[in-house]
């Protein structure tokens, strides 16, 4: 069974660069607009890896880290935070560590790597 990313990104043309990245490789690739429909999806199908935008309106990506690093269920989801906020890397070093902050613009090597750390190849 193909293992499971969920992409949660506000911006449309992001998104789905990722999920056209992450397929052709094999992996299957569950979307969110926004962090509370990203925690919804994470805590419904617990995905293998989230691809998390900082970024986004209503339910931003560092309120949906802090809530999913609350609840057992999603806890222990590792994530990959990919973001153009230029200071990203001192908010979140200390918590996931700075390998796994990608700034945007991205090579797709670079993000395929990061998620293959995680949970290896995609089947």
């Amino acid at each position: 069974m193909a293992k499971t990313v969920l992409i949660v990104e506000d911006e449309e043309a992001v998104r789905e660069l990722e999920k056209f990245i992450l397929e052709q490789v094999g992996y299957e690739v569950m979307e969110a607009r926004d962090g509370l429909e990203g925690l919804t999806k994470a805590e419904f199908r617990r995905p293998d890896l989230i691809l998390l935008d900082l970024m986004m309106p209503d339910v931003s990506g560092g309120r949906m880290f802090d809530e999913m690093k609350r609840h057992p269920a999603t806890a222990g989801i590792p994530i990959v935070v990919v973001t153009g906020k230029p200071d990203a890397h001192q908010i979140f070093d200390d918590q996931i560590g700075p390998d796994n902050v990608i700034m945007k613009p991205f090579e797709a090597e670079t993000l395929l790597s990061r998620i293959e750390a995680h949970i290896g190849a995609p089947l």
